[in-house]
C-alpha cells in the first residue's frame, strides 16, 4: 500500500513537472528533455499536431527511447531506421488510412487522416511486438501468462487467450497460447 501511495506521488510530481517544462512559441512547438532508464537522454518534441500522446505506465522503449502511443511517427524515424516493411490502405475503424511498420520484432501501426507526408504525419495507434528478444514493461514472448500476472499485478481485464491492463490513454494487451505461453504483446491507444 505504502509503495502504491508512493509511485502515485512520484508519477504525480513526474507529471506536474512536465506541464511546467517545455517552451512555447507562436508555433505552439514545445520540447522537452528528461532521463529515463539506463542514464540516457530522452527528448520530445511536439509540433502542436491536434491528437495529444497517450498518458499512461504502459510504455514502449526502443534503443532507450521511448517511443509514445498518439504521438506522430515522424519524431521517431531517426530512431527507428527505415522499415524491413511498411503497408498501407484505407482503414476500417476512422477516415484515412492505416500505416503499418514493421521492424525486426515488432510492428508500430498508424492512423493518417490524410496523404500529404505520410511517414511523417502518422500517428502511432498500437505497438505489437513477437519477439522474446524484445522486453516490455518487464516481461517478453516465451514467459508465461502467470509470469505477466506476477509481474504486472492483477489485470484489469481476463480472456480465455489474453489479459488487458490499463493506465490512462495506454492499454497493454498480453496474448498467450492454449499451454500459458506469451505470444505477442501489443501497446494501445484507450480508444483501440
Amino acid at each position: 500500500m505504502k509503495k502504491n501511495k508512493l509511485v502515485a506521488l512520484v508519477l504525480g510530481l513526474c507529471f506536474a513537472v512536465s506541464l511546467l517544462s517545455g517552451c512555447n512559441n507562436a508555433t505552439d512547438e514545445s520540447a522537452e528533455v528528461s532521463r529515463i532508464g539506463g542514464g540516457q537522454t530522452k527528448i520530445n518534441v511536439d509540433n502542436g499536431g491536434s491528437k495529444k500522446p497517450a498518458v499512461g505506465d504502459y510504455k514502449f522503449s526502443y534503443k532507450g527511447y521511448e517511443i509514445t502511443l498518439g504521438e506522430r511517427l515522424g519524431k521517431y524515424l531517426e530512431i527507428l531506421g527505415e522499415p524491413e516493411d511498411r503497408k498501407d490502405g484505407a482503414s476500417c475503424a476512422h477516415q484515412g488510412f492505416d500505416l503499418e511498420y514493421y521492424y525486426p520484432g515488432f510492428t508500430i501501426v498508424c492512423a493518417l487522416e490524410n496523404e500529404a507526408d505520410p511517414d511523417e504525419e502518422a500517428i502511432i495507434d498500437q505497438i505489437i511486438i513477437i519477439d522474446a528478444l524484445v522486453e516490455c514493461n518487464g516481461i517478453h514472448i516465451g514467459q508465461t501468462i502467470n509470469d505477466a500476472k506476477t509481474i504486472l499485478g492483477t489485470p484489469d481485464e481476463e480472456y480465455d487467450r489474453g489479459i488487458v491492463y490499463r493506465s490512462g490513454e495506454t492499454n497493454l494487451f498480453v496474448l498467450h497460447n492454449e499451454v500459458g505461453e506469451i505470444y505477442q504483446i501489443e501497446y494501445r491507444t484507450a480508444n483501440d
